[in-house]
């Protein structure tokens, strides 16, 4: 059904190719990281997936009119840092439950169209969860300059147009539980192209 909904918004605009989707396990507990380069990343990454994706969304976003109601839908966790035990905690039941959980670990959407540093808050969940949690770091490629990025206009204005973008969605080999920071930016990095 995801797949269908995912074609019919943004199938007329964006050709998506997914490679290595048999590193994502069929079931159990995954905790998604990956690059965040659109506005629009929780749908793609959810397009190319086939089982369901409970994304961590920053409280901001998520107390938006226009995004509440999709990302409720969507059964996203919202979380504002500087009070995210609660948020973290939710995380973590999700994962011990079996769940996938989709998090941005640079914690912002890129205005360089580079992977930034990733922030702490995925290993502090990693060091809660029961110990089977497997995290699968994924890349989504061509969505810089896009409409939906945070490009500046001019690199937007210098990309043809292309009526129908192709996005590669690039999902990489499984970490263990004990993984870092290092090895997902490395992981993450390596799908990037």
């Amino acid at each position: 059904m995801r797949q269908i909904v995912g074609l019919l918004l943004f199938g007329w605009r964006y050709r998506l190719k997914v490679t290595g989707l048999d590193n994502l396990p069929k079931n159990g507990p995954v905790l998604l990281l990956g690059n965040h380069i659109s506005w629009i990343d929780f749908a793609l990454i959810q397009w190319a997936i086939p089982r369901t994706i409970r994304f961590v969304v920053h409280d901001d976003y998520y107390r938006k009119p226009i995004f509440n109601w999709i990302l409720r839908g969507v059964g996203a966790v919202s979380i504002r840092p500087e009070n995210s035990r609660n948020a973290m905690q939710n995380i973590i039941n999700l994962l011990n439950d079996d769940c996938v959980v989709g998090i941005f670990p640079e914690g912002h959407i890129s205005t360089t169209g580079e992977l930034s540093d990733l922030k702490r808050g995925f290993e502090k969940i990693l060091a809660e969860c029961k110990d089977n949690v497997v995290v699968v770091p994924f890349a989504i490629n061509n969505m810089w300059g896009s409409f939906f990025s945070k490009a500046p206009k001019l690199i937007k204005k210098k990309k043809k147009f292309n009526l129908r973008r192709s996005v590669n969605v690039n999902i990489g080999k499984p970490l263990t539980s004990e993984t870092n920071r290092n090895a997902v930016k490395s992981s993450i990095g390596k799908l990037l192209f």
